[in-house]
């Protein structure tokens, strides 16, 4: 990607080529003459998730360090703290959570959380690190979803038995009135592979041990 065509300021422009090249000094010095580490490109992407779409982790801590806020969202309220949840490697989650970022910032426009991101795609060792975080088991997104919810949705059984047993509310209801079990069953047995069915299976019997009743069990 050319930093000249996504930013079309010249100073971020040139910020962002130093940033591209990880030149951390050159960083320093633009953002000391005046250029702005939180600037924003084409489609509201921000300086700090231009370092990681373009991998540079040089770049990324000198803008961290020169002030660049990772709540920011892009024009789809995704956050740096959403990105690193998605990303395929730890670091840049690693690195934000180790500054103190919060492992709940929502994202701008649907209020989702970092824990949610790391389930819809799929990045189990970024949700085990929001986790040990203290990522909030109970936060909603603006349809009143919470990661419980979102688990059941893609059907990641494990990771919606582990939220139960790490104390997430099974009787929290979404926009439309549903707890996590509308979509917990959605998904017919025959459709799921052994491992999957047998979780589901743990689920229902950790609910009915704590005294839920089952929804919609097929």
């Amino acid at each position: 990607m050319s930093s000249n065509k996504i930013f079309t300021d010249s100073t971020t422009a040139t910020l962002a080529e130093a940033v591209k090249d990880g030149d951390a000094g050159k960083i320093r010095e633009l953002v000391a003459g005046g250029a702005n580490p939180n600037a924003e490109g084409e489609n509201g992407l921000p300086l700090l998730q231009w370092a990681m779409l373009n991998q540079t982790r040089s770049g990324f801590e000198a803008l961290l360090a020169a002030g660049a806020d990772p709540t920011r969202g892009d024009s789809d309220g995704n956050t740096a703290v959403h990105l690193a949840a998605q990303a395929n490697t730890p670091y840049w989650l690693e690195t934000l959570l180790a500054r103190g970022v919060s492992p709940d910032t929502p994202n701008t426009l649907t209020q989702a959380t970092p824990l949610m991101s790391a389930l819809m795609t799929e990045r189990s060792e970024n949700a085990d690190l929001l986790l040990k975080a203290g990522a909030k088991l109970d936060a909603v997104d603006r349809q009143g979803n919470s990661a419980l919810h979102v688990a059941a949705k893609i059907n990641e059984m494990g990771r919606a038995l582990q939220l139960l047993e790490d104390g997430a509310n099974p009787n929290l209801k979404n926009a439309r009135g549903s707890t996590f079990q509308r979509y917990l069953f959605m998904t017919p047995d025959k459709v799921l592979n052994g491992e999957t069915r047998r979780q589901r299976e743990a689920i229902k019997d950790w609910l009915l041990k704590h005294n839920i009743p089952i929804e919609d069990a097929q």
